[in-house]
């Protein structure tokens, strides 16, 4: 994130710009939440070449930008949300029912993996149904989407659209034979294709190393589905579990678990074995990890993504977000996709949060959903605050219930806990 001494310069260059030649616009409102400095009740923020100048109350920038161009608005003000794991090549196959108790999470693999085989789509029809669910993700606030697709070419990528998709190819093979054919495809694609591993699970660890090298050296985020079920950490621990009989049924068991040393780490200390524990990784999911997991994720600076809304639906736990939070992570959050959750909705995985962790602060759970996915991403130059600097695209949020808040604890209640706001009007695009 930028420093204070970067914003300040920024700031100060942009307003010599600014007051030279390019018009400066200011927009107010009863409540700011610039995320990354307090809440500023009759707030303000002002803009010039498509970047955020200036942060503050009303008074003191109409003082400072006397002239600039002023757009009175209700409600609030703040950044784009941001969903860091959405799978939007899914988004047709909403007929999936939820995991009766009796189920694992093998059994909705299962599942999904029969209904993509009997229900194959044209790319036109799915393309269609990723380009509707990224319109809705937009019109509910979000701005910035990390999308994982096993399809190379991305149903989005003839499209454009005002969200921000970061586009990551999901490789995954679980035995050598599949190694081999995956390895050759890796060294064929093209550098501007992002390519990620699936789960440790599903992929050996061959292919998860080389696709952490080539990810370290293209610069693109690395994303892993990490911990998701108590089923993986069993095959990972034991060797045992409903994971061996489901490769054992596709011939693709090798006894390659259970791994060495991991008896009491799971799968990160798995994942430290590979070497992939650094700031580019992003594990999504952490719903099985350990206090000595959650340490070591947060002593090699890992990115982690919660998805309580698909944990929910697939009853595979809670994750420990209080004891994320006390090592230092800020998670950020996702919807993974509508095969595996009721609906993406990125306020309703704010709500649920609050739901299964009453303790933690609003204001820090608004926090993951803008910044803490903006920094897992590595796009918090840009996104996840309302400061100097920053691209200036943002919400204007308002309901009754919001346009009522009295301090700011029951404007951040009320954002995280009350559902989408009944109005959102995005400032700065066009």
């Amino acid at each position: 994130m930028s420093s204070p001494v970067h914003s300040s310069l920024f700031a100060e260059k942009t307003l010599k710009s600014a007051t030279s030649c390019s018009p400066v616009s200011l927009y107010l409102a009863p409540w700011v939440v610039p995320v990354s400095s307090p809440v500023i009740r009759d707030g303000a923020v002002a803009v010039s070449d498509g970047r955020i100048l200036a942060v503050g109350s009303s008074s003191s920038l109409q003082a400072q930008f006397a002239g600039a161009g002023i757009e009175t608005c209700q409600g609030v003000l703040l950044p784009g949300l941001v969903n860091a794991h959405i799978h939007l090549e899914l988004s047709a196959f909403t007929e999936l029912p939820r995991p009766t108790p009796d189920e694992t999470f093998c059994d909705w693999i299962r599942s999904l993996i029969d209904v993509r085989q009997e229900n194959r789509m044209a790319p036109e029809e799915t393309a269609r149904a990723a380009r509707q669910m990224l319109q809705q993700q937009h019109a509910a606030g979000v701005l910035l989407l990390l999308d994982i697709g096993n399809i190379q070419s991305s149903p989005l990528s003839v499209t454009t659209h005002a969200a921000h998709v970061v586009n990551l190819l999901e490789l995954l093979g679980p035995d050598a034979k599949a190694e081999e054919r995956v390895l050759a495809r890796i060294a064929s694609l093209p550098d501007s294709v992002a390519a990620t591993p699936h789960a440790p699970y599903s992929t050996t660890r061959g292919i998860m190393t080389a696709l952490k090298q080539r990810a370290d050296r293209l610069q693109h985020i690395f994303s892993l589905h990490v911990a998701e079920s108590a089923d993986e950490v069993e095959l990972l621990r034991s060797g045992q579990g409903c994971f061996r009989a489901f490769l054992e049924e596709r011939g693709a068991w090798e006894n390659a678990f259970p791994g060495r040393g991991i008896d009491s780490r799971g799968t990160v200390g798995y994942l430290e074995q590979l070497g992939l524990l650094d700031s580019n990784l992003l594990c999504v999911h952490c719903v099985q990890v350990s206090e000595e997991e959650v340490r070591m994720l947060a002593e090699r600076g890992c990115k982690v993504c919660l998805c309580p809304g698909s944990n929910r639906f697939l009853n595979v736990g809670i994750v420990p977000l209080e004891l994320m939070l006390r090592h230092g992570l800020l998670p950020a959050i996702g919807t993974d996709s509508i095969a595996s959750n009721e609906e993406l909705d990125l306020w309703r995985e704010m709500r649920i949060l609050r739901e299964d962790h009453p303790g933690v602060n609003p204001a820090r759970i608004m926090t993951m959903a803008t910044l803490g996915g903006a920094l897992a991403m590595g796009r918090e130059q840009d996104f996840g605050t309302l400061a100097p600097g920053r691209k200036a695209i943002f919400l204007n949020a308002c309901s009754p219930a919001l346009q009522g808040a009295r301090n700011m604890e029951q404007l951040f209640d009320r954002l995280t806990g009350g559902g989408c706001p009944d109005k959102i009007r995005w400032i700065g695009e066009g």
